[in-house]
């Protein structure tokens, strides 16, 4: 086990550094390949969404935005605690311009766009990579610890037929709950670095960390469940049904999309998924609008997080 030294960095925040200029062109020409391929998403499925929302009250749309932008509120929690938990503190507001900002790496074909994102920009605060990269890591494996065992006992109360058809996920979620395990992690992590022939961890992770990491990550699986579920209410699906088919539906769809290495954003596995779940409780066409509108929405919120820190910075 890792023994924090005398002069625990958890206690010390990072100084800020300004990148080279190469650096900042490098990130700025970055910028606008993941702003249009975020935009490209939105675009791509204008004239179906555009129907989609015909059928649905304006009050509903904002609401279900409202939901996804306090889901990825409270995302920022889970990553901030990891950080935290891996001897980086950094301040809410560093926090937010590093985790929205590599958001968008997400809409970028294969997984680590985001990561390394992370990486980058938390050179300017001195943010070790190996730190990064391991915390996006572990944000990931926390919200498959949290989703696939949220899917699995949620699911069977409004749609059986669909937990019988994903019945693997049941075998492979105390996988991911093993890693919230503070030794095990530790160990798993050190023998990497070591094959990699990097140092150990400075800090061990700690049940404190890990735990308070996953209590964030219910409630964001709960907003995401939200978003959906007041998008299902409004085209006529029952309330108290549709409540465990959307929560539940929506995180094994979110976890099956990060299982979908090389899919920007889990693109088409994810929106089957939930699609999947909702038409437990309303119309497959119903449900395809509902998958479809939600994935908008939340891109339109990474968008405006994003932009947000663009313009908080520039100011």
């Amino acid at each position: 086990m890792v023994t924090p030294p005398a002069s625990d960095t958890r206690s010390t925040p990072p100084v800020a550094v300004s990148p080279p200029r190469w650096r900042s062109l490098l990130r700025g020409a970055l910028l606008v390949v993941v702003l249009g391929a975020a935009g490209y998403a939105v675009a791509g499925n204008r004239d179906r969404l555009l129907v989609s929302l015909r059928d649905l009250s304006w009050w509903s749309v904002v609401a279900a935005f409202g939901f996804g932008l306090s889901a990825m509120l409270v995302s920022l929690l889970v990553w901030r605690s990891l950080m935290t938990d891996f001897g980086a503190r950094v301040s809410v507001r560093d926090s937010a311009r590093i985790f929205y900002l590599s958001q968008l790496g997400k809409y970028l074909p294969g997984s680590l766009w985001s990561m390394l994102s992370q990486a980058e920009l938390g050179r300017d605060l001195r943010i070790p990579r190996r730190t990064s990269i391991t915390v996006g890591a572990m944000a990931i494996v926390v919200a498959m610890a949290v989703g696939l065992p949220l899917a699995v006992v949620s699911l069977p109360l409004a749609a059986p037929g669909l937990s019988g058809r994903y019945w693997w996920v049941a075998l492979i979620a105390p996988l991911f709950l093993i890693w919230l395990h503070p030794r095990v992690l530790t160990r798993a992590l050190n023998l990497v670095f070591g094959v990699l022939r990097r140092p150990p961890l400075e800090h061990a992770p700690s049940w404190r960390g890990l735990l308070t990491a996953a209590g964030w990550q219910v409630l964001v699986w709960v907003c995401f469940g939200l978003q959906s579920w007041i998008l299902v209410v409004a085209l006529g699906g029952a309330p108290l049904r549709a409540l465990p088919a959307v929560i539940g539906g929506y995180a094994l769809a979110h976890c099956l999309g990060l299982l979908a290495i090389g899919m920007p954003a889990g693109a088409g596995v994810r929106d089957l998924a939930l699609t999947a779940a909702l038409a437990t409780v309303i119309p497959s066409a119903s449900a395809l609008a509902v998958a479809l509108v939600a994935r908008t929405l939340i891109t339109a919120v990474d968008l405006l997080l994003a932009l947000s820190q663009l313009r908080r910075r520039r100011a």
